[in-house]
């Protein structure tokens, strides 16, 4: 019979089980149905003693007593979870028409315009920019020497590597930049722009930057814009 006073925590593991199945866990419920079944079962002629009845009954009051608690814990992260939404919805509304720079790898070019914006965490001999379209194929390579850390910006005017001009539209990038001595540089693409609009997928506020969209969770900084002259 399995002892009962063996398990310790609402997941339970028994000795037996795990050797059978390597490492069986039982809930709750399966607890106090195996602790009903061992006292219906138990020999009229040799029953359970008291002591190691007081324990199972001990045993079963703590896992109670765990399992509420647990409850509690997931009721009170949820609930964390709605404010915190909500809260994030309310300030997203109130960003409208200010600058965002978040991260993401996606640009829009328009009238043979686009800025691509990364960020360097050192020094890089050498970058390489690939553009690609949005059937995931590549139109555009361009190479940059000698850039600092820190922030960059990269101008693409439309041509492709054909010498075509691409049509208007979203294209996404990609950085590779290395050192002088042919070492990874870490980049990290970012989008910028101003906030146009908010909307709200599965309760999460997305942040509006002409045809792109990006998470809170994405934004690195906001500012308010400078004055056009």
């Amino acid at each position: 019979m399995v002892d009962a006073t063996e398990a310790l925590s609402g997941n339970m593991v028994f000795p037996e089980a795990t050797q059978s199945r390597g490492g069986a866990t039982i809930s709750h419920d399966e607890f106090l149905t195996l602790l009903i079944a061992e006292l219906e079962n138990q020999d009229p002629l040799a029953p359970m003693e008291s002591q190691e009845m007081a324990a199972q009954l001990a045993q079963f009051s703590s896992l109670e007593r765990l399992y509420s608690i647990d409850q509690q814990l997931g009721e009170n992260l949820d609930i964390d979870l709605v404010m915190t939404q909500a809260i994030n919805n309310t300030m997203a509304a109130n960003l409208i028409g200010r600058e965002v720079i978040a991260v993401g790898d996606s640009i829009v070019l328009k009238d043979g315009d686009a800025n691509l914006h990364f960020t360097l965490e050192d020094p890089a001999a050498e970058v390489t920019i690939t553009i690609r379209d949005e059937s995931d194929q590549v139109v555009r390579t361009i190479k940059v020497a000698d850039l600092l850390d820190g922030e960059q910006v990269v101008a693409w005017n439309g041509i492709d590597d054909t010498g075509r001009l691409r049509s208007d539209g979203v294209y996404r990038f990609v950085i590779k930049a290395v050192d002088s001595d042919g070492n990874d540089v870490r980049a990290v693409t970012t989008a910028s722009g101003i906030i146009t609009g908010v909307n709200y997928e599965t309760g999460i506020a997305m942040l509006v930057v002409g045809e792109l969209e990006f998470p809170m969770g994405n934004v690195i900084s906001i500012r308010i814009p400078e004055e056009q002259p």
